[in-house]
């Protein structure tokens, strides 16, 4: 690193191994995302002397639309609440899920520095993480947690598909 340069070393380290499948993934051209953001909603507000934050958040799974709300403590939670509420009534599967470490990296100049945002999640037997990058810190946070949900039910149909297509998987 150049001396004055800002970037950390772990700016520029390797994504994880979710967000790397994720994204070998997403290049293929057979890959269709088992959901998609319809709109994502937020307000942060001052209310009777205390900060609340809530959130709207509508997907759509095959042709339906499911729209969800959710007060939270910040905007990434208020978001993470309302998305797992629509995502749970398509894939319950994801019921354990959890973010269980959530760290955040600013690199750069002022407030227009670039953000980093890696999430951990677990589902109580396994973790994985996931990193994304933006000037906008939401959104940074936004992509790393679709992200995360997203890793985990393609992981969770492929093993489906091999456990069905293997009928002495099926069996374990």
């Amino acid at each position: 690193m150049e001396p004055g340069s800002r970037q950390s070393s772990f700016y520029e380290a390797e994504p994880p191994q979710a967000s790397r499948e994720l994204s070998e993934l997403r290049a293929a051209n057979d890959y269709h995302a088992p959901f998609e953001i319809v709109r994502r909603r937020v307000i942060d507000d001052f209310y009777e002397g205390r900060m609340t934050i809530d959130a709207t958040v509508v997907i759509r799974v095959g042709n339906l639309e499911e729209t969800e709300a959710a007060r939270g403590v910040g905007v990434v939670n208020a978001l993470d609440l309302a998305l797992r509420k629509a995502l749970l009534k398509y894939f319950p599967y994801l019921e354990p899920v959890r973010v269980v470490e959530t760290y955040t990296h600013g690199s750069g100049d002022s407030t227009e520095a670039e953000i980093v945002s890696v999430k951990k999640f677990s589902d109580g037997n396994q973790t994985w993480t996931t990193l994304s990058k933006s000037t906008n810190s939401v959104e940074a946070g936004w992509k790393s947690l679709l992200d995360g949900y997203e890793w985990r039910i393609v992981m969770e149909n492929l093993r489906a598909h091999r456990a069905a297509s293997n009928p002495r998987l099926s069996r374990r």
